[in-house]
């Protein structure tokens, strides 16, 4: 449960400023920046001491009450804090535009429903402050943390609590501390109520957030950018042909932000102005200049002014220093701070979850599915295993021999194709497959990811100049091209069950225009198999490939394919050309089958990367674990000759105990070579069921069991604890709206 914390939406955020929604709206006060500091709301949950201490009882036990000091202090810890009208333009903007145009609520009321949300935020918040001082530190839950994160708790200065799945993030909180980082001299407006919530948050939090509200803002002014490039230029490319991506490429931790080597934030607001300056991790668009950016910035300038969320005062040459960039990172602060609450509860929700009641919940699975599946057809279980995925499970298989097989298919090319379509018209079925296999001596594949280079998206990197490893660096066909530089260079986790490592397999030559000459190289299935035995020797030098081809293939008669003429049956095992197995995989259980950096997850991660590399079949690209096929006896929709080998490889890697069984087959399509990723014993599918123990090692059938059990659970538990918070807290007492001063934007008409 790799939660990520909420971001400002930033195409949302340029498509409604593009909009200049207010502009010339003539309901708007002449003095726009007196009319934007109006506070249209103020929330206090320490007026009401009774609600609040009920609050606490009703979450942490009737025995909880407020640490001594906290309740000493609280009217000069929780002070109020006004909802200005800018923070409720900006909200609109950013979120609730989507109440008007995708859930059809009038302008009306979508901002009320945008003033109820900030009070609620607000309530929040306070509600948080004064639990953490009350505890004197924040903890939270492990699994609201990302892989690079928990793998480096000492670099962050958090520490494990031991006996939980709590890590502790911040200590040492007190409230001399904290009224002496509010009080602080100067201090007012939205820069004291940051300094206020950043004594909650570590460095690293505040400068995620930090990074948030320019990634968002330089999005923004990207979509301006692309807009003037593409009406300066005539180039155009199209994506109808573009190979699919792996699930998940470039996408990033949820706690990443680009370092500095003292870990502070590397990321710059581009303006145009600032060209020649260090703009750290940020990339500029393909085709801009100085003088597009400086146009593209000055129509987010223009969009702020007409949605009145800059002054005329203001001095836009600093982005920084615009009251909007404080509002914005003032929102992701408090935000950041309700995520971080949702965690602590998760948290406190896990401790109070006995091992018997996940174990019984597994049990209650296990049956249902064991009367469905012994009760349902071959079909029905194979459509049950395609939903197969981190959060849905089979637990049981109704017969031994079902299974999951990748597939790379290297095709017959357009001629050849053609000339065994003439054949076929005029032989018997025998003498077909007898011209076939001939033929398929000559198939050649080729790398098939030339659209990750010129496609709508380029995806390419040189790994050369980002000091990245990868397969075949010392004198290969292989260039030195590899691909999602960020799930690489940026990301602990990478890519789920794809190694990355693999770079084009041809000639790369970068062009001026942004483009790229590829001459792909030409490979036999043999050579296939080469290169993913090689290939996994570089992943991991204990996996290794070996196996044995069919010498006969290519000279099989027409009589050799018939095994009974009388029943018009043919002998698939004729059409089988090499039988393999990766080695190293013995003892891999279905329970530890996908655990990070196993041998098993090794092996699937790099046949996977193949097959995005080489395969026509675009149908198994990104399928958890290929195919599902039924057991041997059980028919499928496959064609026979696949059938047949997918469920014999299944067959030999069930005798064999684990996975990694690998078979060549030809069809019409041309050389199959299948990958055996899981076979299904009969009965229980995970022999020891749901282990408690093995909860956090990533990758087992019991994480994910556990993280998709919990996050269930819990996302249900903190929803409903925070609204029992605002339902209680947001009364008369504690909160003050002012509809009038709001009046005129809740009087746009649509």
């Amino acid at each position: 449960m790799k939660k990520k914390l909420i971001t400002i939406i930033s195409c949302l955020l340029a498509a409604v400023f593009g909009l200049g929604m207010f502009s010339g709206c003539e309901l708007l006060e002449t003095d726009n920046r007196r009319d934007m500091e109006q506070v249209v709301a103020e929330v206090n949950i320490g007026a009401d001491v009774s609600s609040l201490n009920d609050m606490f009882a009703t979450i942490f036990g009737s025995e909880y009450s407020l640490d001594a000091d906290v309740s000493g202090a609280l009217d000069d810890i929780v002070t109020t804090e006004s909802i200005s009208k800018r923070d409720l333009v900006a909200y609109f903007i950013n979120y609730a535009y989507n109440y008007v145009s995708s859930q059809n609520m009038t302008y009306a009321q979508a901002f009320e429903q945008s003033v109820s949300d900030l009070v609620s935020r607000k309530i929040m918040v306070q509600y948080a402050m004064l639990y953490y001082l009350s505890e004197g530190e924040v903890v939270v839950d492990r699994d609201s943390l990302s892989t690079e994160v928990l793998n480096n708790l000492e670099d962050y200065g958090y520490e494990v609590v031991a006996g939980t799945d709590g890590i502790r993030v911040k200590s040492g909180l007190s409230v001399s501390g904290y009224l002496s980082v509010k009080n602080a001299e100067g201090l007012s407006g939205d820069a004291q109520t940051l300094a206020m919530l950043g004594y909650f948050m570590t460095d690293a939090e505040k400068n995620y957030a930090e990074y948030q509200v320019r990634l968002t803002i330089n999005n923004a002014i990207d979509s301006y950018e692309e807009s003037i490039i593409s009406s300066e230029s005539s180039d155009s490319s199209s994506s109808d042909s573009d190979r699919a991506a792996p699930t998940g490429a470039n996408e990033t931790d949820s706690n990443y932000y680009p370092q500095k080597d003292d870990k502070s934030l590397n990321y710059e607001v581009y303006t145009g102005s600032n060209y020649d300056a260090d703009l750290g991790d940020y990339e500029r668009l393909d085709g801009s200049t100085p003088i597009t950016r400086r146009k593209a910035y000055n129509s987010f300038i223009n969009s702020l002014n007409r949605n009145y969320l800059k002054d005329d005062s203001e001095n836009p040459s600093d982005i920084y220093s615009l009251n909007y960039y404080t509002v914005e990172l003032k929102a992701q602060y408090e935000q950041m701070m309700i995520n971080k609450f949702a965690d602590t509860l998760s948290l406190n929700m896990s401790n109070n979850e006995e091992q018997s009641n996940l174990e019984s919940l597994y049990n209650l699975m296990l049956q249902t599915q064991t009367s469905s599946a012994n009760s349902g057809t071959s079909s029905s279980f194979t459509t049950t295993m395609d939903s197969v995925s981190d959060s849905s499970f089979v637990l049981y298989s109704p017969s031994a021999g079902y299974g999951f097989v990748y597939n790379v298919l290297l095709p017959f090319n357009t001629m050849q194709s053609a000339y065994l379509s003439a054949i076929q018209s005029k032989s018997t079925t025998a003498e077909y497959y007898a011209e076939r296999s001939k033929m398929a001596e000559n198939i050649l594949g080729e790398d098939q990811r030339s659209t990750w280079f010129n496609g709508a998206e380029d995806y390419s990197f040189d790994a050369d100049e980002e000091g990245v490893d990868y397969y075949g660096k010392d004198g290969s066909a292989l260039s030195s091209y590899l691909f999602f530089k960020d799930s690489y260079t940026k990301s602990g986790d990478g890519i789920d069950r794809y190694a990355g490592k693999y770079p084009y397999h041809g000639e790369v030559t970068p062009e001026s225009d942004g483009t790229y000459t590829l001459v792909p190289e030409k490979i036999s299935v043999k050579d296939f198999l080469n290169e993913f035995d090689g290939y996994l020797s570089y992943l991991d030098e204990d996996l290794s490939l070996t196996g044995s081809y069919d010498e006969n293939f290519y000279t099989y008669g027409a009589d050799d394919y018939i095994s009974s003429s009388a029943n018009f049956e043919y002998d698939y095992s004729k059409m089988v050309y090499y039988k393999g197995q990766v080695n190293g995989l013995e003892g891999t259980t279905a329970a530890d089958l996908l655990e990070k950096g196993s041998a098993s997850y090794t092996a699937l991660s790099a046949f996977n990367d193949l097959m995005f590399a080489y395969s026509t079949d675009t149908g198994c690209l990104n399928t958890y674990l290929g195919y599902s096929i039924a057991a041997k006896g059980y028919s499928t929709t496959y064609v026979a000759e696949f059938e047949y080998a997918a469920q014999e490889a299944l067959q030999d890697a069930l005798t064999n105990g684990y996975p990694g069984r690998v078979y060549v087959v030809l069809t019409d399509y041309g050389w199959h070579v299948i990958y055996v990723s899981m076979v299904l014993k009969a009965g229980n599918v995970y022999e020891n069921g749901f282990v408690y123990g093995e909860r956090n090692t990533e990758g087992t059938f019991s994480y994910y069991f556990y993280q998709t059990l919990k996050s269930q659970v819990a996302d249900s538990y903190t929803s409903d604890i925070q609204n029992r918070v605002i339902e209680l807290l947001n009364n008369d007492s504690n909160v003050k709206t002012y509809p009038s001063r709001y009046a005129d934007l809740a009087s746009i008409s649509a």
